[in-house]
């Protein structure tokens, strides 16, 4: 009976811990390569084949299947355990090409040693008289798959994050081989030996891991780390050198404090002063409060609507002293709603109307951004402007990712009658992109009366001038991007891969 409950334990947790390793590996590689459709996809796929050269290759173990299924415990929890851990060392030593490529090794080992998991169970749950063996076997496994898909998005990435998940699930995995060792294989010395030091390994990476990923954050972003966190949707990081603080989301740069004004009054204030009588303003992203900060420049404005899909963002607004001292207290105004939902479901749902509409959204780094710039994102957006409203999007640096910007502007064109692209310079990104978009005409009038007074950048020259681009800026031919197929994702990895930017000057 001992047995039987042993076994039925094993195949249960070598299902978990290898669906995990799985998502590990596709998420790690998602935020460092992007494109998580083609990384998961990839990866999904050699996981399967080499499960299945795995499941071939157990038949030549089965005369001692217990002890190989040990012993492979032990491999698969020391590769699994430090996957994410040599991706992370990866990420800030090797090329691209180096990554993807150690992305692939890695999972092409574990899905072979998952692959010899389950037939070699079957070996041995024939040896203890296990009934129905082969379905028992494979239902606990399926059972160990779904508990993984639950625990990683809910439990393992917002709160113990990739590095930690996988040396856990690796000691697990480790910890399975020394329990089967000790009561199924006469205590066998040299595999408790084996096991041991693959443990180790694991729990010094653990000890460490603090100052592993100290060492490595700050070999990412450069400045001293302020604030770290991990939310259920992104990986918060503020870095903070003198008085630059800087703003990364999945290691993306999203501000710098010493010019974002360059980009936030452009973004706010060209609509708003083109807009007659603007009362109501409803910006999607800007979790930060920035652009509401400028948008309460405007006196006319009743009500201004932020929504953000992180509450965390929200939060740090609110109560982070860095956010508040550059926010100028904007979260906390009267006239400010923050709303903690995506912004194309609130679209989707909301029935309100808004003069002015402003998308202060990441850029297209993956399919879940993509379709914030999607034809039918922009179609809702155009069902929440009331008449003679007025919607405006940034959109990407202008020179090194010129597809994107010019993706944004024919996706708006077919769906507004007037489409107008400009730009500002911002140092720490770039010649920074906006398209604004009307049904009405929109009039390059004489501005002078409606820009606030207090304004860094912007003067009624400058804004005339961000009309203006120069000669070897144009909106090229590109395809319409739509959710069915989000073509400007594509853009935006051949774009950035083709200028070979880094994480200190390329991307918001």
């Amino acid at each position: 009976m001992r047995n039987r409950v042993l076994i039925s334990f094993a195949v249960f947790i070598a299902g978990l811990c290898s669906i995990i390793y799985e998502l590990l590996i596709s998420t790690t590689a998602t935020y460092f390569l992007g494109d998580g459709v083609r990384q998961f996809s990839v990866i999904i796929g050699v996981y399967l084949f080499s499960m299945g050269i795995g499941a071939f290759l157990s038949k030549y173990l089965r005369d001692m299947p217990l002890k190989f299924f040990v012993r492979i415990e032990f491999l698969l929890g020391l590769i699994g355990g430090i996957s994410v851990p040599l991706l992370f060392y990866s990420f800030v030593s090797v090329s691209a090409l180096a990554l993807q490529i150690i992305c692939l090794v890695i999972i092409l080992l574990i899905g072979l040693l998952t692959g010899m998991e389950v037939p070699l169970l079957t070996f041995v749950s024939n040896e203890v008289d296990f009934k129905n063996n082969l379905s028992n076997v494979l239902s606990l496994d399926y059972i160990g798959g779904l508990i993984a898909t639950l625990l990683f998005p809910f439990i393992l990435l917002p709160f113990v994050g990739l590095y930690y998940s996988s040396l856990i699930f690796g000691i697990i995995n480790i910890v399975l081989g020394l329990v089967l060792n000790h009561f199924l294989l006469q205590k066998s010395k040299k595999t408790l030996l084996l096991g041991l030091a693959s443990m180790a390994v694991l729990v010094v990476l653990v000890i460490f891991g603090g100052k592993f990923l100290k060492i490595w954050d700050q070999a990412i972003y450069k400045n001293p780390i302020v604030l770290n966190e991990q939310t259920p949707y992104q990986k918060i990081v503020v870095t903070k050198k003198q008085e630059d603080v800087r703003l990364y989301l999945n290691r993306v740069i999203q501000f710098s404090s010493s010019d974002e004004y360059r980009y936030h009054e452009p973004l706010v204030h060209v609509p708003i002063s083109l807009h007659e009588n603007p009362k109501t303003v409803l910006i999607l992203g800007g979790g930060e409060n920035l652009a509401s900060r400028e948008v309460l420049k405007h006196p006319s404005i009743t009500q201004v609507d932020v929504v953000d899909i992180d509450s965390t963002m929200f939060h740090l607004a609110k109560r982070n002293p860095y956010f508040m001292k550059i926010n100028e207290g904007a979260a906390k105004n009267k006239r400010v709603n923050l709303i903690a939902e995506d912004a194309f479901t609130f679209l989707h749902n909301e029935a309100k109307g808004y003069d002015i509409i402003i998308a202060d959204l990441p850029d297209p780094t993956n399919e879940a951004l993509a379709r914030l710039y999607s034809k039918q994102f922009f179609l809702l957006a155009k069902q929440r402007l009331n008449k003679n409203g007025l919607f405006v999007t940034q959109s990407g640096e202008i020179y090194f990712s010129n597809s994107v910007f010019s993706c944004i502007n024919n996706t708006l064109s077919p769906i507004f009658k007037y489409v107008k692209p400009y730009h500002s310079y911002i140092p720490s990104f770039g010649d920074w992109g906006f398209v604004l978009a009307s049904d009405d005409k929109i009039e390059e009038r004489s501005i002078k009366s409606t820009l606030p007074k207090d304004l860094k950048y912007l003067t009624e020259n400058q804004f005339q001038m961000a009309f203006q681009f120069p000669k070897d800026i144009t909106i090229k031919e590109t395809k319409v991007n739509t959710l069915d197929s989000p073509i400007i994702l594509n853009y935006f990895i051949d774009d950035w891969n083709k200028w070979k930017t880094d994480l200190q000057s390329g991307t918001k």
